[in-house]
Order: C-alpha cells, then structure tokens, then sequence
C-alpha cells in the first residue's frame, strides 16, 4: 500500500493529462488550491471569508465524529492534497567504472609497477660513488683531496 504524504502549499506539481481547474502543466499545490477556492466562491452567492479558511493554513473549526472515538472530537479541518511517491526501482548493479590511465602521445605510462620497465638490478652504491678511502688505504688523507680538487 502506497503512503501519502501532505504536499506544502509551495511544492510544485506537473500533471500531464486529468489537469483540472490548471491550464499549465506545472503549478504549486497552493496555486490550485487557490483555483478550487475561486471556483466554488463563484458557485456559491452566499461565499464568505470563513469559508475561505477550508483553503488556509489555519484551517475552519468543526466537529469530527471519527472511527474509534467515542464521541465527536473538537478540531480544525483543511483541504490539502496529498502525494504517494513510487517505489524506487533497483537498478541491476553494474560493474565498477575501468580506470582509465593518463597519457599523452610519445610518453609511455605503465598500468602496473612491473609492466613495462627493463629489469635491471639496480646498481651498488660502489657502482656509483666508488670509496676511494677504504680500510686497505690508511694513507688517504680526506683534506688533502679535497684540496687538490679544488686547486687549493
């Protein structure tokens, strides 16, 4: 069973065929409340302004007898419209969204951290920066160096 809900004066309704009383498709509920309150003050000669409050916020004082109840209970009443929204529909869940990788003409990006790198081992730090000051070589003086690289 669908639930309705009390639409608020300033919600907007869009009604493509059944319209009444509304020459637009789209109205605010207050807006055809409105209508409804012109057409009846128009049949009825005897129209008043407390007739009026079936259409307000406020309400018109009345008397309702309701299922349940015993006796009449003391209220206000208003004509309001309600609305029933559909069931969401489940959408079949799809696979997640592929990641895509950036690239730019000429430059290669590989997608995983092996693929398309050379597998070189990667060389000693002697390879690099050879000691020249070793634990066989007690001679080497540091400053010296230095000195001489620098042409002190």
């Amino acid at each position: 069973m669908e639930e309705f809900e009390v639409l608020s004066s300033d919600e907007v309704l869009h009604v493509r065929s059944g319209r009444i009383l509304m020459r637009n498709p789209t109205f605010k509920a207050s807006e055809l409340l409105d209508a409804l309150a012109q057409l009846i003050s128009e049949q009825d000669s005897e129209w008043t302004e407390e007739q009026e409050d079936w259409f307000t916020d406020r309400g018109l004082s009345c008397e309702v007898l309701r299922v349940g109840n015993a006796g009449w209970q003391r209220g206000r009443v208003r004509i309001r419209f309600e609305f029933a929204p559909e069931r969401p529909k489940l959408l079949r869940e799809s696979p997640p969204p592929q990641t895509e990788t950036y690239s730019r003409p000429g430059i290669f990006l590989p997608r995983s951290r092996d693929e398309g790198y050379p597998r070189n081992p990667s060389p000693n730090r002697e390879d690099i920066y050879p000691r020249r000051n070793s634990p066989q070589n007690e001679d080497w003086d540091d400053r010296d160096d230095f000195e001489n690289e620098r042409g002190y």
